[in-house]
Formats: C-alpha cells, structure tokens, sequence
C-alpha cells in the first residue's frame, strides 16, 4: 500500500490523485473530519463522488459519534484486501497522525479514543497531571506533546490503569511505502493562510450554520476540528466585517500551528518506526520524504513509478479500465 501523509495545505490529495491517473488505484481517506457528512468544506474533502477513481471511507459517518482507532485499522486492512484483490493499489490519504499510528502500531489501548480533555485547564494542567499518575511514562513524553500527552490521560481515565503499562508494538499488516509530502514553509504558509480563504468564498460559513442547534454543534466543538468552533462563535456574536477578519486570522492561525504539529509527529513516527524496526529486525515499510517546492506532482510521480516498480506492477494493462468494484463504494 501506499501512504500520503503531510502538513494540511500541503497537496497531499492532488499528489495521490496524480498517482492513481497513472497505475490502477484506490483511494483510502485517512483525515478524521472527512469521515463525517456534513463536514465537507472545512475539512477540504475532496469531491470524490465526482472521480472516476474508487474512493472509500469518505462520508461513512451521518450522525455525530467517534470513530475509533482500531475500528478505522480494521476498516482499513479490509479494505486493503479488496482493493489488491482487484489488481488495484491501494493509496491512503490524509493527515491525521492518531490513525496513521494505529496502522502501524497495534493493540491500542481502550479508551486512547476518548475525549477526556474538558476535566483539565490547559497544557500545563494535563502535563502536572501525566506526571502525577505515571511518572515513568510523563518522562517519555515532550511538556509540548498535546497529542501523546492526552493520549495517555484518556487511558488512565477509561482503563484505572497506568499508561506505561501498554505497549503499541509495530505491527503494519501489509507493506507499505510511506510518503511525508512537505514544501519550504513560507510557501506552505501561503497555501494555508489562501486555502482558509477560499474555504469561507465557497460557503464555510453556510455549512456550519446547517450545524447550528443540532447535536453536530456540540459534537464539533468536543472533537475540536479547526474553525469549526470559531464559525460557531462568529455565529453567535456581531457578525460584522471586524469580527470577521478577526476569525480568518484565528483559523488561519491555527491551521499553521495544526501543521508544525504535523512536522512535528512525523518526525517522531519517523524515529519510532525505525528504532522498532531496528530492534524487531522486521524489514515491513519504506519511508521517503518529498518536497513539492523543489519539484512538480507531475514529475515526483513519474519519478516514483520509475524507483518503485513494484507500485506500477498494474501499469502495463494501458489506459484506466473501468474496475468492477462489487460494492458500492462509499
């Protein structure tokens, strides 16, 4: 399988499109907003309905639950088997790390899922309380790290037990080449602070007035999707150009901040799938970095097929045939 995964803004969707125009494939969603219906501008969904490639795991979710880990690892491997089954590869897509990490790593704990984050004040209280509880797994975990940081507070809260005493060992049930797609970061900037822009001129704001008084309100403020919230509360006070301003700059901001946290986990997967490796000796998975500054989707993905013939074994039946999928697939 292959496996996009990178910064928000960065092009991650129009790289593994590029790909499947050129070998027989199937896209997978791997970004946790996408998997909900009525999210689709704030979340960049793409408009897969329209594609003449097979996309699945977009729009799976009508109401406003969770989607856990291990049932989205479950979901995905299944998936996997049906997609090679038909001769096609498999290509995943998207930037959420936490389900990236559960393909790669299994036996999650129960209850890492859960949202716990309301019974503390700010980083530094969910930080004093890590360590409060399991000291031996607060010494592994960067002060900064929000991500791991909540992850292992949810499993105190739901298990009684201490975080140390899981292990997530690396167990990808399939090979995979995983791709971490970046640009040079004032351009990813750029694309960040014009993508928020052009998600409000094509009706942002309108999708999250739909949410208004329904059980999604609640639903997105708790999952803490970028700008959703925001929206809510610009909703609800002046709604004067002002207030306005005011909000694009938050989002933009924090959608910025959203992907140095990306960078970030990356580097950290990075280290962690070659340390477990290293020590398993399994030799599952290749890693590569692109940089969509320095190069074209257009060029990387000729390049890619030509190192990595393996992914274009499909590509001498010609032109895309239209596959017989044997389900819907959405």
């Amino acid at each position: 399988m292959l496996i996009i995964y990178g910064p928000t803004g960065v092009g991650k969707t129009d790289l593994a499109l590029a790909i499947a125009e050129r070998v027989p494939a199937e896209i997978i969603n791997m970004d946790v907003g996408q998997f909900y219906e009525p999210l689709s501008i704030g979340t960049a969904k793409p408009e897969w309905k329209k594609s003449p490639i097979p996309h699945h795991l977009f729009d799976i979710i009508s109401t406003p639950l969770n989607y856990t880990a291990n049932d989205y690892r479950e979901a995905v491997y299944e998936l996997i088997e049906e997609v090679r089954s038909r001769g096609n590869l498999p290509i995943l897509v998207g930037g959420s790390g936490f389900y990236l990490h559960a393909l790669l790593f299994s036996n999650s704990a129960a209850g890492e899922d859960k949202d716990f984050s309301h019974l503390y004040r700010d980083q530094a209280d969910l930080w004093k309380k890590l360590n409060e509880i399991d000291p031996e797994r607060g010494v592994r975990i960067n002060k900064n790290d929000k991500y791991r940081i909540q992850r292992a507070l949810n499993i105190w809260h739901a298990t009684g037990k201490l975080p140390s005493s899981f292990s997530f060992p690396y167990n990808p049930q399939a090979d995979y080449l995983l791709l971490f797609v970046e640009r040079d970061r004032e351009e990813l900037r750029n694309r960040i602070n014009q993508r928020v822009k052009e998600m409000f001129e094509h009706g942002w704001i309108q999708e999250v007035e739909r949410l208004i008084d329904t059980p999604w309100q609640e639903f997105i403020r708790k999952k803490n999707l970028i700008g959703y919230r925001e929206i809510v509360d610009y909703l609800a006070g002046e709604k004067d150009k002002k207030s306005f301003s005011s909000m694009v700059e938050m989002i933009s901001a924090q959608t910025r901040q959203y992907a140095k946290r990306q960078f970030t986990f990356w580097r950290k997967l990075e280290r962690e799938i070659k340390k477990e490796k290293q020590y398993t000796g399994m030799s599952v998975g290749c890693l590569e970095t692109v940089n969509l500054t320095t190069t074209t989707i257009d060029l990387y993905s000729n390049e890619l097929l030509k190192l990595y013939p393996t992914l274009a074994c499909t590509a001498a039946r010609g032109p895309r045939e239209k596959n017989k999928i044997g389900k819907n697939n959405e």
